[in-house]
């Protein structure tokens, strides 16, 4: 099979020779001509040499994104179900799947398939291509996705807003596999064993943030050892599984639950009764949360453990500026809302913004506030959640468990 030849200008071929899967349209030397967004190209060097192999987006910044570097090999059912393979292989050796069905399965440029993102919950996967090659190559894919992964349902929900640079427009969900009636936004899956209710059709993100797997599990042992009574404030709480993992290490916490969506909210409930926890002695608020943290610092509330865990506040590096504002605020509100000892766990999943900025952030509202601030542990990607090592900047989420005195 041959593929259009797209040039690179002299010198530019160096980053993908070291293996990073983006190639920016400013490399480009000569496109070929009448290549629709999303089709398959071979890249090669100044002097004609082949140098990568991947789909080509002429409406996009990052022009390319380089599926194999291997001139035999060709993109297709083949490589798409080696790819997949590997993928559930690493999921396998990494945790439990008899305690753990919930998990990301396919992550972009860090499986090696940029574009695609397949997270499972129990027998269903949730699909998202969020670029033009990955919508090109989609229905070959949900066809080796049926063949390997042997799911009852797969669910396409393709609503994601980053879909807009690659000139893609957003799509309501649509069940491409399984039983159409099945009820999918009311679908029980298990993470260490506890129980928290999905829904695959209208949930956040794909329907569940298996991406806080790892600090849920610190918040649980963090929360071991507090005195009875001690106050968690679980702000964006969606799903409330922060605080159920920490009463599952203190049953005797009480929780205070803030989310803007009533909707989430209720979803926080049912996954308290799914898990046999009382909802007696905790709190679900429907509140914005910068709001509501600054009504505590005006009333001088203040907690045991704070956990801030927003949504992206910079989808791209346009908005970092503003984002970083927005998380140094954040995290001064949440230091003053801390009581001395307190833990405040503080995470952000803006690619646009790096550790090291996240730590000057907490530096700053630690600073602002003239609260002293510990940093205990650093959180990145869990295994489900691997990052390409040629491409760092992939690397989207981060967080740091500190105390503050």
């Amino acid at each position: 099979m041959a593929y259009p030849k797209l040039s690179l200008k002299k010198g530019r071929e160096w980053q993908l020779r070291k293996g990073h899967p983006w190639l920016f349209s400013g490399a480009i030397s000569q496109a070929p001509n009448k290549v629709a967004g999303g089709e398959m190209v071979d890249l090669v060097d100044y002097e004609g040499k082949f140098v990568a192999r991947g789909y080509y987006n002429p409406a996009s910044n990052i022009a390319v994104r380089v599926l194999t570097r291997s001139a035999q090999e060709h993109v297709d059912a083949s490589f798409l179900q080696r790819r997949l393979r590997d993928a559930m292989e690493l999921r396998q050796i990494a945790f439990d799947t008899q305690t753990t069905n919930v998990y990301r399965l396919i992550n972009a440029e860090g499986d090696f398939l940029p574009g695609f993102i397949v997270d499972r919950f129990a027998d269903v996967l949730v699909v998202q291509s969020h670029t033009a090659g990955a919508e090109r190559l989609l229905p070959e894919f949900l066809d080796v996705l049926k063949e390997v992964a042997d799911p009852k349902a797969i669910i396409v929900r393709n609503d994601a807003s980053v879909r807009k640079r690659e000139g893609l427009g957003r799509e309501a969900a649509k069940i491409v596999h399984g039983d159409e009636n099945a009820d999918f936004a009311n679908l029980p899956v298990k993470e260490n064993g506890f129980v928290f209710m999905v829904d695959l059709v209208a949930g956040q993100k794909t329907g569940f943030f298996a991406d806080q797997r790892d600090k849920r599990s610190a918040v649980q042992i963090y929360s071991q050892r507090m005195a009875p009574g001690a106050v968690l404030a679980n702000v964006f709480s969606y799903s409330a599984a922060f605080s159920i993992y920490a009463l599952a290490g203190n049953s005797t916490l009480q929780t205070i639950n803030v989310d803007e969506s009533a909707k989430a909210l209720e979803l926080a409930k049912r996954n308290f009764d799914a898990n046999d926890i009382s909802q007696a002695g905790h709190s679900f608020v429907e509140a914005e949360a910068f709001e509501w943290l600054e009504k505590q610092v005006q009333t001088e509330h203040t907690f045991q453990f704070v956990i801030l865990d927003p949504p992206a506040f910079a989808k791209s590096h346009k908005d970092k500026e503003k984002a970083l504002r927005a998380y140094a605020r954040l995290n001064y509100l949440g230091m003053r809302c801390c009581d001395s000892g307190a833990l405040l766990l503080t995470c952000s999943c803006s690619g646009a913004v790096s550790l090291d900025d996240l730590q000057a952030c907490v530096r700053s509202a630690a600073a602002q506030a003239n609260r002293p601030a510990q940093i205990i542990e650093v959180f990145k990607n869990g295994a489900d959640h691997p990052v390409n090592a040629a491409a760092p900047e992939s690397e989207y989420l981060k967080a740091l468990l500190c105390r503050i005195l």
